[in-house]
């Protein structure tokens, strides 16, 4: 029972946290006139990919790396896939206009495409992650978050005492949505994981489904709450920051703390092809400017459906 419990209070937390989160988050880049964009990859696709982080950090400690990559990978997968397909659908239902990816979202898709290809070569090199790979993942994490941090400043920047005292308002608002929504997102994926173990679905099938999407429900969460807002700049921004941070933050730092060999052979290969072959999709669909539709959202939820049972079935336990 107390796996319902934890289930549904963790996706109600979620619903109600993220609302707040988003709010607070794009109203203070009204109020400084920073881009959505940035604060879509800054704050809300690292954000909430906390729950990754920790999901991961934690495995890799305790000496199981396969959860860990797996939950990147899969998460990255559900992200681009699962989780822009909600945000399509909501699009349609909403009648929001969803932008075509320009110039800037090329952009933020090319470092996603380098973020991806860097986590392919540590995993693909040796089929085990060192140090020294987790320290370099997390070297090139860093410069790639100051990059997109340099871009906050400019001479739009508007700071004076009453823009100042509303935006701590909203930061605090955003900080308390955050929060929540990471907690949220623990009580869930505890209770998704009680529920399987309960009802015998096997590890693997946990590690690459129910873990993943746990981990991203902050993320598809926080991009209803975009839509419902019209913010739809911050949806790709936190889909792409995410992606980014997954990779080369989270994987540097499951390296630094937790080296050691992956004995999934489907991890280092056929996952990764698939993964990478997701994103560069994506950035063709940038390079074509496209708007994408209600058949782009069928399809990239049938991908990841596929996606799914794929990597579910030839999982190891």
């Amino acid at each position: 029972m107390e796996h319902y419990v934890a289930f549904l209070g963790g996706l109600i937390g979620l619903v109600f946290f993220a609302d707040q989160f988003v709010k607070g988050a794009s109203l203070v880049a009204k109020i400084y006139r920073v881009s959505p964009l940035v604060v879509g990859v800054v704050v809300l696709g690292f954000g909430t990919s906390l729950p990754e982080s920790l999901v991961s950090i934690t495995a890799a400690y305790a000496g199981d790396l396969e959860i860990g990559t797996g939950n990147i990978i899969g998460s990255n997968v559900a992200n681009l896939t699962l989780v822009m397909a909600s945000a399509v659908m909501l699009k349609e239902i909403s009648s929001i206009a969803m932008p075509t990816f320009d110039d800037v979202l090329r952009k933020e898709g090319i470092i996603t495409l380098g973020a991806t290809a860097a986590l392919a070569y540590v995993l693909w090199s040796g089929e085990s992650v060192s140090r020294i790979e987790g320290l370099f993942l997390l070297g090139v994490g860093i410069i790639v978050l100051l990059f997109i941090l340099k871009n906050i400043s400019g001479p739009d920047l508007v700071s004076t005492e009453e823009a100042d005292d509303g935006a701590k308002r909203e930061i605090f608002r955003a900080v308390f949505g955050l929060t929540g929504t990471v907690v949220g997102a623990y009580f869930t994926v505890k209770g998704a994981d009680g529920l399987a173990k309960s009802w015998g679905i096997s590890g693997g099938f946990v590690g690459y489904l129910l873990i993943a999407i746990g981990t991203s429900l902050p993320e598809l969460v926080t991009t209803a709450a975009c839509a419902k807002r019209g913010e739809v700049e911050m949806i790709i921004g936190n889909l792409f920051g995410s992606n980014i941070f997954n990779c080369l933050l989270v994987g540097g730092l499951m390296g630094a703390v937790g080296p050691g060999s992956i004995s999934d052979s489907n991890l280092t290969g056929s996952a990764l092809i698939l993964m990478l072959s997701i994103t560069l999709a994506m950035l063709g669909l940038a390079y074509k400017g496209k708007s994408l539709d209600r058949k782009d959202g069928l399809g990239l939820l049938l991908i990841y459906v596929g996606a799914a049972i794929f990597l579910g079935i030839n999982s190891t336990t």
